[in-house]
C-alpha cells in the first residue's frame, strides 16, 4: 500500500481507469457474446421449425397420392434454409421415401422413426447440429414424418468473428483510456504544481505579495483563494483584522455546522437558480454531494425540483414567503412527500440581486402511515354501508328477477304481450341494472387506493353522488334534504378524498339519529346537506384566522341526532376518539376528515348541542371559472362496422352478450373462454381478426399474460381491455404495455359499439 501511495497522480489515474475499463468491457462483451449466440441459435431453431412446418403441410397430399418426385418437389420450403444438411421423408409405415443430403460429407445413418413418440414437432439440439422431427398430420391422423438435420456451423463462425472484433475494440478502448488518464492528470496536477511553485518562491524570496491566479471556481479555485487570503493576512500584519477575520470564520463555521446538522433539506439559490448552499440532508436524499451541486443550476441538476419555480415566482419581497404541505416530489424514481417553505434572502454584497432559501422537511413516512389510516377508515365506512347495500341490492335484484319471471310466465302461457308491455318490462330491468351498476361504481370509488390528484371538481356533483349512496344504504327513517348551488360549485380538490370526507360526516349523522339514540327515543331524523358560496370578510376571518382565500364554498352537513356536549367537541378530531359503543367505530373517521380538509387548504367547523343534533361546516377554496354551464344531452349513435372480432372472457354470459352485440353491429365473432384458447385462435385467424375484446381477470392465463402472447404473434394487434374493476393501477399497467382502450363492465350496446369503432379507426 505504501508503494501505491507514493505513485504519481498520473500513474494512479492510468491504473484506476485501466482496471475499471477492462472490468466493465469484460463483463459487457461476455454478456453480448452469450446473448448473440443464444439469440442466433434460437433464430436458427425458429427458422428451421417454421420451414419444417410449411414443408409438412405441403407433404400431406403428396405422401398419400404423389410419386417420389412429387414428394421431393413439395419440399421446396427447405431450399431457402442453407443450414439444413439432410432431410428425409418417411411414409405412415415409417419407410423412407425421399433421402436427401446437401453433399456426400453430410450423409448420416438413416434414423429409426417411431411416430408414437413424436405426435408433435420435436426439436433436438446439441453439439454442432439441430435435429427436427416434424410429423405430417391430416385432421389429426398421422401420414408420415419429415426428418431434418441442420448445422450450427455458420452461427459458430459468426460468433467467432464477433469475438475477434470485440478483442480489437477492447484494445482500442484501453489505448483511449490511457490517453484519457494522461489528459486528466494534466487537469488535476498542473494547478497543484502551480501552487507548490508559488509557495517555494515565497519561501525562498520572502515576498508575500506573490499571488496565484485562479482560473476556475472549483475546489482548486477555493484552495487558491485560501492561499491568497493567507498571504494577504501575513502581508498586512494587522492584528485587529486577524482577530475580526478569526471571529468571522468562527461564525461561518458555527453557521455551517448548524446548516449541515439540520435534518431539513436546505438549499439556497440565486435568481438564476445557481446553487450556493447544499447541506448534508439534501445530499443524503438526492444522492448528489455538495461539491457536485454548488455552482450548478438547480433546475438543470435536479429537474424534479422544477415545480418549485412557481411558488418562487410568487415571492415579491423579503417580507413574503411560500409554504406547501405534503408536496409529492419524485427523486431518483422514488416519490417523497415534503412540508416546506421558500423565502427570500437579503444579500448586502450584491444589492438588487435576489436569493432564495428552500427548506424541505421529509414527511414521507408520516404520509404513508396516514394513507394506511385513511384506507382502514375507508374499510370501516364500507362496513357501515354493507347492510344497507345488501338490502338495496336485494330490492334491485327483486325488480329484475320479478320482471323476468313475469315475462317468462306470459310466454309459457302463450299470453299476448303488447309492445307497450314489453317496453315497460325492459325499462324496469334496465333501470334496476343501471342502479345496481351505479352502486358498485360508488363502492369501487370509495375503496380505491390511489395517490392524491387534485383537479377542478364540482361540489354539486360530489354531493349528489354522496346523497345517492346515502339513500341506498341509510335507514329509511332518515329523511335526506339537499340544497345545491345554482350552477357549478367549482373547487380544486381530489374528488375521491372529498367524497370520502362528506360520506364520513353523513354516516356519523345517520348513527347519531339511529344506533346512538336511547331505547325509548324515536329512530330517525333529518339529514340536511347544502353548498353555498361565502365571502371571507373581516367577520369570517375573525372566526377563522387561518382563512387565506377571498371566497370559499361552505358545505354544510347537519342532523337532528343526539348531539354532543362541549367536552366531547374538543376531542372529536383526535385520532381514535369515538363516542360510539365498542365495535361501532374506530375513531378514525373525523381525524381523517380533518386531515383531508386541511390538505386541501380548507377549514372545518362544528356546532353542536347535546340533544339537538350537530352541524359540520366544511370550507373549501373557491375556484375561479365558469360556474353556469348547461348540460347538453347528446343522442347516442350506434356505429356499425365489419370484420372479425375475437371475444375472450371466462364468463359464458359475457361472451354471449358481447357476441350478440357485435353481431348486431355488423361484425363476425370468434370466441375463446380463456387466454390459452385465445392465443391459439388468434394464431389461426390473425390475418382476419380486426380487434380483440379481452377480459382482464381470467383463470389459467390473465388478460395481461394473454396480451403479451398476442403481441408476440402480431405486435400491431388492436386490443380493447374490459374488466369489472375500475381503471386502477392494474389496468394502467396493461395500458402502458400498448393496449389502446379500456371499458368497464357492465357495458351497453352503444358503449361497446362506440369504443370498438374508435379503436378500429385509430391509425
Amino acid at each position: 500500500m505504501e508503494g501505491i501511495s507514493n505513485l504519481k497522480i498520473k500513474n494512479k489515474l492510468i491504473g484506476i481507469i485501466l482496471l475499471v475499463t477492462i472490468f466493465i468491457l469484460a463483463i459487457a462483451f461476455t454478456s453480448i457474446i452469450i446473448f448473440e449466440k443464444t439469440t442466433r441459435l434460437n433464430s436458427l431453431r425458429n427458422q428451421i421449425a417454421t420451414a419444417a412446418g410449411i414443408a409438412a403441410d405441403n407433404l400431406v397430399g403428396a405422401l398419400d397420392f404423389g410419386t417420389e418426385a412429387e414428394i421431393a418437389d413439395s419440399l421446396s420450403a427447405l431450399d431457402g434454409v442453407s443450414a439444413i444438411k439432410n432431410f428425409y421423408v418417411f411414409d405412415k409405415k415409417n419407410t423412407a421415401v425421399v433421402l436427401h443430403s446437401r453433399s456426400e460429407a453430410d450423409k448420416v445413418q438413416l434414423p429409426v422413426i417411431d411416430h408414437t413418440d413424436k405426435q408433435k414437432p420435436t426439436i433436438e439440439s446439441g453439439g454442432e447440429f439441430i435435429v427436427v422431427y416434424q410429423p405430417v398430420l391430416f385432421k389429426g391422423n398421422y401420414r408420415g414424418m419429415l426428418y431434418l438435420r441442420a448445422s450450427t456451423g455458420e452461427v459458430d463462425k459468426q460468433i467467432k468473428n464477433l469475438v475477434y472484433f470485440m478483442i480489437v475494440l477492447i484494445l482500442v478502448l484501453i489505448i483511449l483510456s490511457v490517453l484519457l488518464a494522461e489528459g486528466l492528470q494534466g487537469i488535476i496536477s498542473k494547478p497543484v504544481l502551480n501552487l507548490v511553485d508559488a509557495a517555494k518562491k515565497i519561501s525562498a524570496e520572502g515576498n508575500y505579495a506573490i499571488r496565484v491566479q485562479k482560473e476556475n471556481n472549483d475546489e482548486i479555485g477555493m484552495l487558491y483563494d485560501a492561499f491568497n487570503d493567507l498571504m494577504e493576512q501575513v502581508l498586512n500584519r494587522n492584528i485587529e483584522r486577524d482577530r475580526v477575520e478569526g471571529e468571522l470564520k468562527n461564525a461561518q463555521f458555527f453557521l455551517s455546522s448548524v446548516i449541515e446538522s439540520m435534518p431539513s433539506l436546505l438549499i439556497s439559490i440565486d435568481e438564476n437558480g445557481k446553487i450556493t448552499q447544499w447541506n448534508k440532508a439534501t445530499a443524503r436524499i438526492t444522492r448528489i454531494q455538495k461539491a457536485e451541486a454548488v455552482g450548478n443550476n438547480l433546475w438543470e441538476l435536479m429537474p424534479d425540483f422544477n415545480e418549485l419555480k412557481k411558488p418562487i415566482s410568487k415571492i415579491s419581497d423579503a417580507e413574503n414567503w411560500q409554504e406547501f404541505y405534503k408536496k409529492p416530489i419524485k427523486l431518483k424514481e422514488e416519490t417523497f412527500y415534503f412540508n416546506g417553505s421558500i423565502f427570500p434572502l437579503k444579500d448586502r454584497t450584491t444589492p438588487g440581486k435576489s436569493r432564495y432559501v428552500i427548506m424541505l422537511n421529509n414527511v414521507t413516512e408520516i404520509e404513508l402511515k396516514e394513507r394506511l389510516l385513511r384506507q382502514s377508515q375507508k374499510m370501516e365506512t364500507v362496513g357501515n354501508l354493507a347492510g344497507g347495500l345488501a338490502h338495496d341490492f336485494n330490492n334491485v335484484l327483486g325488480g329484475i328477477i320479478g320482471t323476468i319471471s313475469l315475462f317468462k310466465y306470459k310466454i309459457a302461457k302463450n299470453k299476448e304481450i303488447t309492445r307497450q308491455e314489453t317496453e315497460k318490462y325492459f325499462n324496469t330491468i334496465e333501470e334496476s341494472a343501471s342502479r345496481a351498476s351505479d352502486m358498485v361504481q360508488h363502492l369501487l370509488s370509495l375503496t380505491r387506493r390511489q395517490e392524491i390528484a387534485v383537479t377542478p371538481t364540482d361540489l354539486n356533483t360530489t354531493i349528489k353522488s354522496i346523497v345517492k349512496i346515502c339513500k341506498n344504504t341509510f335507514d329509511k327513517s332518515i329523511v335526506i334534504q339537499t340544497e345545491y348551488f345554482p350552477g357549478k360549485a367549482m373547487t380544486l380538490a381530489d374528488p375521491t378524498q372529498v367524497e370520502q370526507s362528506l360520506l364520513n360526516l353523513c354516516i356519523n349523522a345517520s348513527h347519531a339519529m339511529t344506533i346512538m339514540r336511547k331505547n325509548d327515543e324515536r329512530y330517525g331524523g333529518t339529514l340536511n346537506i347544502s353548498v353555498k358560496k361565502v365571502a371571507a370578510d373581516k367577520y369570517f376571518r375573525r372566526l377563522h384566522e387561518e382563512a387565506a382565500e377571498p371566497d370559499y364554498w361552505d358545505i354544510s352537513v347537519s342532523d337532528t341526532g343526539v348531539g354532543m356536549d362541549q367536552k366531547t367537541l374538543t376531542k372529536i378530531f383526535d385520532p381514535f376518539f369515538t363516542t360510539k359503543t365498542e365495535g361501532r367505530g374506530t375513531g378514525l373517521g373525523l381525524s381523517m376528515v380533518y386531515n383531508i380538509i386541511k390538505q386541501h387548504n380548507g377549514i372545518i367547523d362544528v356546532y353542536s348541542q347535546e340533544g339537538f343534533g350537530a352541524t359540520f361546516h366544511i370550507y373549501l377554496p373557491f375556484l375561479e371559472g365558469p360556474i353556469h354551464e348547461e348540460e347538453i344531452e347528446k343522442k347516442v349513435e350506434i356505429p356499425h362496422g365489419e370484420g372479425l372480432i375475437l371475444v375472450v372472457d371466462d364468463e359464458e354470459v359475457m361472451r354471449q352478450t358481447a357476441g350478440s352485440i357485435l353481431n348486431e353491429c355488423g361484425y363476425s365473432v370468434k370466441m375463446a373462454e380463456n387466454g390459452e384458447e385465445a392465443v391459439q385462435v388468434f394464431k389461426k385467424y390473425k390475418n382476419e381478426i380486426k380487434a380483440v375484446l379481452l377480459d382482464m381477470v381470467m383463470p389459467r392465463m390473465s388478460g395481461q399474460q394473454t396480451y403479451i402472447e398476442l403481441i408476440k404473434i402480431d405486435k400491431n394487434v388492436k386490443v380493447l381491455l374490459v374488466s369489472g374493476f375500475k381503471q386502477d393501477d392494474r389496468v394502467e399497467a396493461i395500458l402502458r404495455m400498448g393496449v389502446k382502450g379500456f371499458m368497464q363492465k357492465p357495458y351497453t350496446l352503444a358503449a361497446l359499439a362506440n369504443k370498438l369503432s374508435q379503436l378500429l379507426n385509430e391509425a
